[in-house]
C-alpha cells in the first residue's frame, strides 16, 4: 500500500540520519575529550529548503570535499550555466559512485545532481523572488519529500526493488497489501515527526547555544534518560549503516 511504502521510506530517512549523525557526533565528542576540535557533520538537514541548503547541512565533510576537489576543478560556476550544470551533475554522480559500485548509488547521486541543476535554473529564472512563510515551509517539505525519493535508490539492493517501492509510493502497485501493523506505523511516524520537527525548531540555532539556554536540571534529566536507554539497549543494535562506506 502507498501508506506502508511511505512510512517505510520515512522510517529509513530517520534511521539513516540517526545512524550517521549519531556516530559522527560520538566521534566529535570523543575527539573533544582528547583535545581535538572536529567540524560538525550535520546541521539539521531535514529542515533544508532546497538542495544546495540540504548539502550544506548533510554530511558536511563529504559535501565540502566534493565542492573543493570535484565541483570547482570541473569548472564550478565560473564558465556559464551549461558548464555549471555539467559540473553539478558530474560531481553528484561521482559522489553517488563513492558510496559503492552499484548503479542504484549512481542514480541516487544523479537525482541529487538533477535536483541541484533544476534548483539553480529556477533561482536564475526567478531571481529576486523571496518566498513568504508558507511558501518557505512548503519548499522545505517538498525538499524533504524529494530527498525521501532518493533514499529509495540508496536503500534498494537493485532497480527491481526500487521500482516496486516507487510504484507503491505512487499508489500504482498491482496488488497492494498492507505490510506494516498499525502500532509500528504510529511509532515510526511519531519518531520521524519528532526528528523533522526538531530540525525545524533548531534550523537556525546551534546545539551549543540551545544547551546553554536550557535549564541545567533539564539537560541533566535528558542525559540520564539517554544513559539509561543506552544501557537498556546494549547488545540489541546492529552495525552502523555507514560502516560499509
Amino acid at each position: 500500500m502507498a501508506l506502508d511504502a511511505w512510512v517505510a521510506t520515512l522510517a529509513f530517512s530517520g534511521q539513516i540520519f540517526c545512524d550517521f549523525a549519531g556516530y559522527s557526533t560520538t566521534a566529535i565528542g570523543v575527539a573533544m575529550c582528547l583535545g581535538f576540535a572536529m567540524p560538525d557533520n550535520f546541521r539539521f538537514p531535514y529542515a533544508a529548503v532546497g538542495f544546495s541548503d540540504f548539502w550544506r547541512r548533510w554530511h558536511i565533510t563529504l559535501s565540502s570535499w566534493l565542492r573543493d576537489y570535484l565541483y570547482i576543478p570541473l569548472g564550478g560556476n565560473r564558465h556559464g550555466p551549461a558548464r555549471t550544470y555539467t559540473a553539478l551533475m558530474g560531481t553528484m554522480l561521482l559522489g553517488g559512485l563513492w558510496h559503492g559500485a552499484a548503479w542504484t548509488f549512481v542514480v541516487w547521486g544523479g537525482l541529487h545532481g538533477l535536483y541541484l541543476v533544476v534548483e539553480r535554473w529556477l533561482r536564475a529564472r526567478f531571481k529576486g523572488w523571496t518566498p513568504g512563510p508558507l511558501a518557505f515551509v512548503g519548499l522545505g517539505l517538498l525538499t524533504y519529500v524529494l530527498v525521501n525519493i532518493t533514499w529509495v535508490f540508496f536503500r534498494a539492493k537493485d532497480f527491481t526493488v526500487a521500482s516496486t517501492m516507487l510504484q507503491s509510493m505512487a499508489g500504482l502497485a498491482a496488488d497492494p497489501i498492507p505490510m506494516i501493523a498499525l502500532l509500528p506505523m504510529i511509532y515510526a511516524l511519531v519518531i520521524v515527526g519528532g526528528i523533522v520537527g526538531t530540525h525545524w525548531w533548531m534550523r537556525d540555532k546551534t546545539l551549543e547555544i540551545a544547551v546553554e539556554r536550557t535549564p541545567a536540571w533539564l539537560v541533566g534529566g535528558l542525559l540520564a534518560i539517554m544513559a539509561v536507554a543506552v544501557l537498556a539497549e546494549q547488545g540489541k543494535g546492529s552495525a552502523f549503516i555507514y560502516f560499509q562506506f
